[in-house]
């Protein structure tokens, strides 16, 4: 890119040098003297080295010695500057523009050809670090696996008993807790894929999403049935909101506006749902506003009502990751206490809090699904989620202490 700009800096200099060459070649017409295009290149190329004064054409005949003076008015260098000026205003764009399309396009030529070998090059290098990086972590992130691939059968059971029990086919809460079991496993394994390729901040800014799902998950399975439906019936809040957004936007982005109809049925179903619950229903969390008491309740109401406020810094740390926040800006968890190096890609440190912490949310949302309509078999496979937390747990925190002391050492 230095090179482009010094290119831009070339142009501009000879914009210059050509702005002051037509001034002289103006003032040898007035003295019948014509420059052919050869000389005029020269002309320039005496102008920009400052060499002397005085110039010869080698191509006038050898008893044409004739010495002619110019003399350079303050009118001369006015209009000069008159020249340049209207180049800046009127050319340069144009030139920017027409260099940035050649090169760009030439430059993108030349790495599509050398993209081939760039990219075994980087496939062998990800191959070599992730061979490294499972040596230290593999431990933790296969027995994270084990505890997600059981997750998903627990999961799945619960959901066949559900759809079997005619008593059950009309439950909201049943059905809220299955769909949002579902998606925490969805989220894990998100987790553990970006785990597995040394994203920390990434993995952590996924886990935040797990524990608003548990946060929600165990609010839901506390209150019952009439909070599942309220949980439900607010999608039309949340529906409003998304196509006004969309309306605001869709023309800019050459998409096709909602009808009118549309939006009429939206709006309907929204006042309904206002008219039904009350004011406090039309917030992001209003579904929950009733029964915390609170007009404008928060996800953090909503934790110290289940009881694992205790996650919030957790939280807040997985939220640097998520927003353009100065904190995210300057805080990795890939990096140990390296202050002055920046992250930009995979690393192999700071995995064990988001391992650990998706195992603790997932199996609050498994607890959450499992302790609606306990069985022998869901309590069996609850209790043995619980004791590979704790092993999933210590393998992370192991991986992480030896971490410290090779720093340290």
């Amino acid at each position: 890119m230095d090179t482009l700009q010094k290119l831009l800096a070339e142009v501009l200099l000879d914009a210059s040098y050509g702005a002051l060459t037509e001034m002289v070649v103006a003032k040898l017409a007035d003295r019948g003297i014509m420059l052919t295009t050869r000389e005029r290149q020269r002309l320039i190329e005496h102008l920009r080295s400052s060499a002397a004064d005085s110039f010869q054409f080698r191509t006038w005949r050898w008893w044409d010695r004739r010495r002619i003076e110019i003399e350079v008015a303050e009118e001369d260098i006015e209009a000069v500057h008159t020249r340049f000026a209207e180049f800046l205003e009127r050319q340069l764009p144009e030139v920017i523009q027409s260099t940035i399309e050649e090169l760009s396009a030439d430059i993108l030529r030349t790495l599509d050809r050398q993209w081939v070998r760039e990219s075994r090059r980087q496939d062998r290098e990800m191959k070599g670090f992730e061979k490294r990086l499972h040596q230290r972590w593999g431990l933790g992130i296969d027995r994270l696996r084990m505890f997600l691939a059981l997750s998903r059968e627990f999961g799945d059971s619960v959901n066949t008993v559900f759809r079997d029990d005619p008593g059950a086919a009309h439950s909201n809460l049943m059905d809220v807790l299955v769909r949002l079991h579902a998606r925490g496993c969805q989220v894990t394994h998100e987790v553990i894929c970006l785990l597995r390729a040394g994203l920390a901040d990434g993995a952590m800014a996924r886990w935040r999403t797990l524990h608003e799902i548990a946060v929600v998950a165990l609010f839901l399975s506390e209150h019952g049935e009439e909070l599942a439906e309220r949980y439900v019936i607010h999608q039309a809040v949340e529906s409003l909101w998304a196509a006004r957004d969309y309306q605001r936007c869709c023309g800019r982005l050459g998409y096709e506006p909602l009808s009118e109809l549309e939006m009429q049925n939206l709006e309907k179903a929204f006042e309904q749902g206002v008219e039904r619950y009350g004011s406090a229903f039309r917030t992001q969390y209003g579904w929950a506003a009733e029964v915390l008491r609170i007009d404008r309740p928060t996800l953090s109401d909503i934790e110290r009502s289940v009881r694992i406020d205790h996650f919030r810094a957790h939280y807040r740390m997985a939220s640097h990751n998520v927003h353009a926040n100065p904190k995210g800006v300057f805080f990795k968890l890939g990096l140990l206490n390296e202050v002055d190096v920046l992250l930009a890609g995979p690393s192999n440190a700071g995995l064990a809090d988001p391992g650990h912490s998706t195992a603790l949310s997932l199996l609050q949302v498994s607890t959450a699904l499992g302790l609606l309509k306990p069985t022998l078999d869901s309590l069996v496979l609850l209790r043995i989620l619980t004791k590979l937390e704790d092993e999933v747990g210590e393998a992370f925190m192991e991986a992480h202490r030896r971490l410290e002391e090779e720093e340290a050492g």
